[in-house]
């Protein structure tokens, strides 16, 4: 495997990759290895995907076995849908937030002007279907992924304003209409100032968890009451963590990952500070590379990536500066890995195997890194022109996706990091990439497209 590396905002054309010709080997963990926290994990997992990077701990492990080629086979243009958007939230027509994905493959993802769609796919023809649409006047999702209840609700945040002081969050619960095409609004909880970019978590038992662009931390019940707040840092993109005890991670744009402890009962208790982890005391030995700021996190401070909790309560992130850190439950660095430098270092959200062993992750150098997560030594490591934006999706039988600046979206076999096809797109894909209950591998691109990919 020969690929060059790539620069922040590289433009240059990229030579397409021939297929790896050998079936990826299947991760193979014997259940008796397993935590019990993995072991109720894999018993209660639901098909589709829920939400960003799959689950509560953000493992971005899909129950489902994804393609081993791909061909386009069905697309939806959000920036052309076929109906005017009354008052976009954004100008521009990109995706570059993820889908989810219902349990009967049904998708749902939103673009930059602000509209949020649900899709099928027909089996047929080239074009997804239309089910429903959402778009709140004025208002854009940005980099938000909806997350999904189990009796079907669509939860996800807008804020209007831009990227302006005068920007409000709102968020929503919608469902299905009954008619037309319009969603309806089953309820509303104003999240306050900021722009608001952070995707919902939700835990088993039905406590949805989002964070204001301001850093407010929101506990919300199912039927939108506020259980608590609780002000952390300004969040960008970045979406709440849970561990098995309950504890929240949310990192910050301010240098700082933030564990929350959650009351112990709704009667009257307030949620707590735990610890906050400041990236900037660990620096590493390579000088950061910064330019001025925007873009957000060239200044090589905080981090707008999403931690991922591990069976064993460690938690992993990476940061602005290009670090990855391993800190573990009380607060204390475990290890770091420092990736090769470039600005606004690290956005992705590492994926887990299924025996804790090893962490996926893009940077915007270097391309995609597997990680030991004992010690934090270099695995592998898959070269890709360009920056990796979007968090990895590890499939059921051991295949890593991901898409890149550059608009390739590459399979690799995540035992050895050999390549099992590469897809051009041709346009930058910043999704992190969906498998639907059929297989089928679903992206968005910076043009507003909607891809599925798969075999003929």
């Amino acid at each position: 495997m020969s690929l060059a590396k790539g620069l922040l905002g590289a433009v240059c054309a990229m030579t397409l990759l021939s297929a790896c010709q050998s079936a990826p080997e299947k991760i193979v963990v014997n259940p008796a290895s397993l935590s019990n926290v993995e072991v109720q994990a894999k018993a209660a997992t639901v098909a589709g995907r829920p939400m960003y990077q799959m689950d509560a701990q953000h493992t971005g492990r899909s129950p489902h076995i994804g393609p081993r080629e791909a061909v386009l086979l069905r697309s939806y243009d959000t920036a052309n849908p076929g109906f005017d958007t009354e008052e976009p939230g954004d100008p521009r027509p990109e995706i570059q937030s993820s889908a989810a994905v219902g349990p009967d493959g049904t998708i749902y993802v939103g673009n930059f002007p602000g509209n949020l769609f649900a899709l099928t796919d027909p089996g047929q023809g080239e074009a997804l279907d239309l089910v429903w649409r959402f778009h709140p006047l004025g208002a854009s999702s940005f980099h938000s992924t909806p997350a999904l209840g189990p009796d079907g609700t669509v939860y996800i945040g807008f804020s209007t304003g831009g990227a302006t002081p005068e920007a409000r969050g709102t968020f929503y619960a919608l469902k299905a209409p009954t008619r037309d095409v319009d969603a309806e609004v089953v309820w509303t909880v104003d999240l306050g100032p900021g722009r608001q970019t952070s995707s919902p978590t939700l835990r088993p038992g039905g406590t949805i968890y989002v964070v204001s662009g301001a850093g407010k931390l929101f506990a919300l019940s199912p039927t939108g009451a506020v259980k608590w707040t609780i002000q952390t840092g300004p969040a960008l993109k970045a979406a709440p963590a849970l561990a098995a005890d309950g504890t929240v991670y949310i990192a910050s744009m301010n240098g700082k990952l933030y564990a929350v402890q959650p009351p112990a009962s709704d009667a009257g208790q307030e949620p707590s500070i735990r610890w906050a982890f400041d990236f900037g005391d660990y620096p590493g030995s390579v000088p950061f590379v910064t330019a001025s700021v925007p873009p957000p996190g060239a200044d090589a401070i905080g981090s707008g990536a999403s931690p991922t909790v591990g069976p064993d309560g460690t938690i992993y992130i990476g940061a602005n500066n290009s670090n990855f850190y391993a800190i573990q439950p009380d607060g204390q660095l475990k290890w770091l890995y420092e990736a090769e430098r470039e600005v606004a270092g690290i956005w992705s959200t590492a994926a887990l195997s299924v025996d804790a062993a090893t962490l996926y992750f893009g940077a915007n150098k270097g391309g995609i890194y597997a990680l030991n997560t004992r010690d934090g030594s270099l695995r592998w490591r898959f070269d890709i022109y360009g920056s990796v934006y979007n968090s990895p999706t590890l499939d059921d039988a051991g295949t890593l996706y991901t898409g890149s600046t550059l608009g390739h979206v590459f399979a690799l076999n995540a035992a050895t990091g050999d390549l099992v096809f590469d897809y051009d797109a041709g346009a930058p894909v910043w999704t992190a990439p969906a498998i639907r209950p059929d297989g089928s591998l679903l992206v968005g691109d910076t043009t507003g497209r909607v891809l599925l990919l798969g075999a003929r």
